[in-house]
């Protein structure tokens, strides 16, 4: 049998591409001659921007904090800028140079590689409700301070304002906090060990006995009902939750 040619015409190919080119500049911002896609280097020259700009403010964030710099890890620094030079939101891009500046920091403790791989991995969205939960979690921390002050002066904690203190502090404690996400989204920060997930709240059907003074004979049994309550149980933030924030914000000094 002889040998079968493929014959494409070039200009079906070109064809193919110019679809191909159009499909993808639905799908991507900025154009496709700025990200380079499909042209010359690929995404080079996209993700060479996106690294000279995170960099700039970066060192911004130095100067204008005048923080000390250290040398950052090469096992670090370049899985960093290489999920860095990724990143096309702007908000992310400026968690990203933050982080580099706190890591550079020669006051802070902060350098890991997990910090990188969690923001590589986390939304904007996310990252907003991670930051909320941490605000939450610390007005509950001047909660438990405030019940603290009164539980001293009322020791039987039998006040008004001690009770009450104790219940809000109670449903936190049980119930945690909301997450304003969809499920995925929760589960990807439960994922990242960002957050973690209460369990269900127990439910204990009400039961009543006899009392004291009644006779063992007249006492009224009753079979104890428990349910969970899966739609119930809220969000707590993690210690690692805590450090990621702070390595992705910039403290005044």
């Amino acid at each position: 049998m002889g040998e079968k040619h493929l014959n494409i015409k070039s200009s079906t190919i070109e064809k193919g591409l110019d679809l191909a080119k159009s499909f993808l500049e639905k799908l991507i911002f900025p154009t496709i001659e700025e990200v380079g896609l499909l042209i010359a280097d690929n995404i080079k020259l996209f993700r060479y921007k996106n690294q000279i700009k995170i960099l700039l403010k970066a060192e911004k964030y130095v100067a204008d904090n005048n923080i000390k710099i250290k040398e950052i890890p090469t096992k670090i620094l370049v899985p960093l800028l290489e999920n860095a030079s990724l990143e096309d939101n702007e908000d992310l891009q400026d968690k990203w140079a933050k982080m580099i500046a706190n890591m550079a920091d020669s006051d802070s403790n902060l350098q890991n590689q997990i910090f990188p791989y969690i923001l590589s991995q986390i939304s904007i969205n996310e990252y907003n409700e991670l930051k909320e939960l941490s605000l939450g979690e610390y007005k509950f921390k001047l909660l438990r301070n405030d019940y603290s002050r009164l539980i001293r002066k009322d020791k039987y904690g039998n006040a008004y304002d001690t009770q009450v203190l104790r219940q809000d502090i109670n449903k936190i404690e049980q119930e945690g906090f909301d997450l304003n996400l969809v499920e995925y989204e929760a589960a990807n920060l439960i994922r990242l060990g960002l957050v973690k997930q209460l369990p269900p709240t127990i439910i204990i059907d009400e039961f009543k006995t006899g009392g004291e003074n009644v006779p063992l004979f007249d006492e009224q049994w009753h079979m104890i009902g428990a349910q969970y309550d899966q739609d119930d149980n809220g969000y707590r933030i993690t210690e690692l939750g805590e450090r990621f924030l702070q390595i992705c914000e910039i403290s005044k000094k």
